[in-house]
């Protein structure tokens, strides 16, 4: 500090005298003098101690051959490079502090110009071999491995973008083999990560969770769109695409299952069976009274039951608990009463077929005609009540509309039978259909809630999932 205060006051000073030029050549002149002096001290005391003291770098520094040499190490951890997870492989940054005692290495300071400390290459002292297993020979080599702290060096850690250090701990163990007495130490480091978990939330786990709920939106679309399936399908093969981009990172492992492959695949078993449930729900949709007939078991349990539980409603139909209560308790004398009604039905659909040919009859011909047929009808009417229409007598000029009346009476009595018939397996198809509609629904509420729980549970008993940073 005196040297180079006095250099910057020469270098500021404008006017120099005979007397300045003479104090700046001895302090320079000093300098270099201590200068050569140190050098020269030092490399005597190098020759001192490797070329005088016989100094070998093969020789174990002790002074009897049987005792051990004890080594403190510890470990200046820097960086965390990288880490294979699916090679198991830590790259790190840092340096092994090693300390040992060397006999041979020791002088008096006052002898070689007050040096406390001198820094010789590690060629030409020895130094201990940490990294393999001693040979057990003639020629053995002890060392004693010791920790002077509990954890290691992180003056210089450098944080890492991925990884959070929790912990660096140093830990002396010692090992002793079947085939010899010899007690083997070694050192332990344990380095304790955590990963960040901001980037693979992002990228990973948000998009895998908005596409698990998309299986729910599945079920709201109609089965008529023909998308239903297509949807469900493509869903699986986003979640498919999903874990195989998971399992090329993670170790093939099975001690242990992460958490992600965990809720990877419980959200594909979900859309699995999503597809199955979306294929049931189109096979119900599409049935009809030509190929399927209903059991009763569909129409009360799910049809009337289930979509009151669902809070469904039908145009036409009281889906309310009373009047499912009240269908339900009359259900088999309503039965009954409809296979005794139906007979006598048939039986009259002639005779009130015949009133309806009379009225369009009477509506067709001309007034001067209706008074020749009113006799006519009113004999075919009595005739038709006594069942035997064979018998009427009809006047000759009436008796060509006989197999007219006839024939319009069956085409009207079969056009009667199909529009029934039709109305009837149109009422079977929309049974089927709103069936569909209800496991439909049902599907709806129950992944919903699967998903959600499924969903919570999973991620949540992840320890470090929201510390994001």
């Amino acid at each position: 500090m005196f040297d180079l205060q006095f250099s910057l006051y020469f270098i500021f000073k404008k006017n120099y005298t005979l007397k300045d030029y003479f104090f700046l050549f001895f302090l320079h002149f000093h300098t270099f003098f201590f200068v050569m002096l140190g050098g020269e001290h030092q490399r005597r005391l190098l020759k001192y101690l490797l070329d005088e003291n016989n100094h070998n770098p093969l020789e174990r520094p002790v002074y009897n051959d049987s005792h051990s040499l004890i080594v403190t190490m510890n470990m200046a951890l820097q960086q965390i490079i990288d880490f294979d997870e699916k090679n198991e492989i830590l790259a790190v940054s840092g340096w092994i502090v090693l300390a040992w005692h060397d006999y041979s290495l020791q002088w008096k300071p006052e002898e070689f110009g007050n040096i406390q400390t001198i820094r010789i290459p590690s060629t030409r002292v020895w130094t201990p071999d940490i990294l393999l297993y001693n040979s057990a020979d003639l020629n053995f080599e002890g060392i004693n491995l010791t920790t002077d702290h509990s954890e290691g060096q992180l003056d210089a850690y450098v944080q890492s973008g991925e990884w959070d250090l929790e912990a660096f701990i140093v830990v002396r163990k010692a090992v002793v083999y079947e085939c010899c007495p010899t007690v083997y130490p070694f050192v332990l480091f344990t380095i304790r990560i955590r990963r960040r978990t901001l980037y693979y939330v992002v990228n990973v786990v948000v998009p895998c969770v908005l596409i698990s709920f998309m299986t729910v939106l599945g079920f709201l679309l109609p089965p008529d769109s023909g998308e239903k399936l297509t949807l469900q399908i493509t869903i699986l093969l986003s979640i498919v695409m999903f874990s195989l981009l998971i399992a090329g990172i993670i170790p093939a492992s099975s001690t242990a299952l992460p958490t992600i492959v965990m809720y990877f695949t419980t959200v594909m078993c979900m859309c699995s069976m999503s597809v199955v449930a979306t294929v049931f729900v189109l096979v119900l949709h599409h049935r009809n009274a030509k190929n399927h007939t209903m059991p009763m078991w569909i129409h009360v349990y799910i049809n009337q039951y289930l979509a009151w539980l669902l809070c469904m409603k039908r145009p036409g139909h009281d889906l309310s608990w009373k009047a499912i209560r009240h269908r339900r308790s009359h259900q088999n004398n309503s039965i009954h009463n409809h296979k005794s009604l139906s007979t006598p039905l048939l039986e009259n659909s002639s005779k009130s077929l015949l009133a309806n040919v009379t009225n369009i009859n009477k509506q067709s011909f001309p007034q001067s005609n209706n008074q020749l047929l009113m006799p006519v009808m009113n004999h075919v009417e009595n005739s038709s009540h006594n069942h035997d229409t064979n018998d009427v007598l009809l006047p000759y000029d009436m008796s060509i509309y006989r197999s007219d009346l006839r024939m319009i009476m069956y085409e009207l009595k079969f056009l009667g039978d199909y529009i029934r018939k039709e109305e009837e397996d149109d009422d079977i198809s929309q049974d089927w259909k709103f069936s569909a509609m209800v496991i439909d629904r049902l599907c709806l509420v129950l992944f919903s809630v699967m998903t959600t729980i499924f969903s919570y549970v999973t991620l949540f008993s992840a320890p470090n999932f929201f510390k994001l940073r």
